[in-house]
């Protein structure tokens, strides 16, 4: 059997994790496991999964006169609680240059719902069980 490498075993995580189609729009670079010292009621501490994604290269034939200029700082675009750890993404946006030497970042569907830090799937789940979205209490992406 093949031994998988870290890279493999991140994307395998994000896999179950992320939302289907993600992992189409962006690859896993990193996972970090931050140890919040924060006990939860269970008496087990609050951990926090950080995944790292980086937007693949998906540029359609009317953008390939673009030149790469590298990635946006990572942004945080949701955290969502899962079996007692919090998971938090943070994306990093493809840059580029157009032929005038200005910096072009490519539109795409958003990613998370309006005017939240939430995932359109998590988002609607969120709707069904409340009837909106909340933004105080555990739900609401704060550690608490």
């Amino acid at each position: 059997m093949a031994q998988k490498t870290t890279s493999s075993i991140h994307e395998s995580l994000a896999r179950v994790i992320l939302p289907d189609g993600i992992l189409d729009l962006f690859e896993v670079t990193n996972v970090e496991e931050e140890h919040t010292g924060i006990l939860q009621e269970t008496g087990l501490e609050l951990r926090i999964i950080h995944i790292y994604l980086a937007e693949r290269d998906l540029r359609g034939k009317e953008w390939h006169d673009l030149t790469p200029n590298g990635f946006t700082e990572a942004k945080c675009i949701n955290d969502f609680p899962i079996r007692g750890h919090k998971v938090v993404l943070h994306v990093s946006r493809r840059r580029w240059l157009d032929h005038a030497g200005k910096s072009v970042i490519l539109p795409h569907e958003s990613l998370t719902a309006a005017d939240t830090r939430y995932s359109k799937e998590f988002a609607d789940i969120l709707k069904k069980i409340f009837g909106y979205l909340p933004n105080t209490g555990p739900l609401s992406g704060a550690i608490l």
